[in-house]
């Protein structure tokens, strides 16, 4: 810890690998669209695998970059590019492909483990918030109860982590300076530069335990929200 974080008064939380397991549900929904159109076109579709449609999404974000307001339409335009070179008369197949992704992906939103009681320790002794460059709401993983407010960089003109600005929109929602401010998120640096960069002090959700070779350093460095939580009640009490 760089130094003492007994003045925060609020925490804003990243959504994506923070609060759950994005990654999980994005490789579930990436197979689920796989086997919608394997059935339509059997042929055409053949060659394709999980990592075409992720390549197409990450050529298809960078082209789209700092100006994204709609990631399901993102998501419909990466799958468009992937099946660009499908012949098929069926011209349904990027809208099925994007319904089963979403269908599936949707179903396998949930928190991770840690995160309801960790947010329970923190809940009414901070303002509790979360900001995300993605589309998932706490309402839809059960957690609505727990915040205060929500910052979606697809609702301020598509700002993205780690731009400073889409952090100072949650020190003004959170009604607090910026060192009152501390952010948590499992990106090294998304959430934790940029936080560091607005003046928010920092926290690193480092999930499995994996090194860093940034030269980014956040305030603090937790594998669980039930660490951060016993860490910052700790800091509380003295």
């Amino acid at each position: 810890m760089k130094s003492s974080l007994s003045d925060i008064k609020a925490i804003s939380f990243d959504v994506d690998g923070t609060l759950w397991d994005f990654e999980d549900a994005l490789r579930r929904g990436l197979e689920a669209a796989l086997r919608e159109v394997r059935v339509i076109d059997p042929e055409g579709t053949e060659g394709l695998t999980v990592d075409h449609l992720d390549q197409a999404w990450m050529v298809e974000r960078d082209r789209q970059w700092g100006t994204i307001t709609d990631l399901v339409k993102l998501r419909h335009d990466a799958m468009r590019r992937a099946f660009a070179g499908i012949d098929t008369p069926d011209k349904d197949l990027t809208n099925r492909a994007t319904d089963a992704y979403l269908e599936e992906r949707n179903r396998n939103s949930r928190p991770f483990d840690d995160v309801v009681p960790g947010l329970e320790a923190l809940h009414g002794m901070y303002t509790l918030g979360t900001l995300t460059n993605g589309s998932m709401r706490p309402e839809r993983l059960g957690l609505e109860m727990f915040f205060d407010f929500i910052v979606m960089s697809v609702e301020h003109g598509g700002i993205e982590k780690p731009d400073p600005r889409i952090f100072e929109i949650a020190v003004r929602e959170a009604c607090c300076e910026p060192h009152e401010l501390l952010h948590v998120g499992d990106h090294i640096e998304y959430d934790v530069r940029g936080a560091n960069d607005a003046g928010v002090r920092s926290v690193w959700l480092n999930r499995i335990g994996e090194s860093s070779s940034s030269d980014v350093r956040p305030d603090l460095e937790v594998t669980s929200l039930s660490e951060l939580a016993d860490s910052l009640l700790g800091i509380k009490t003295h």
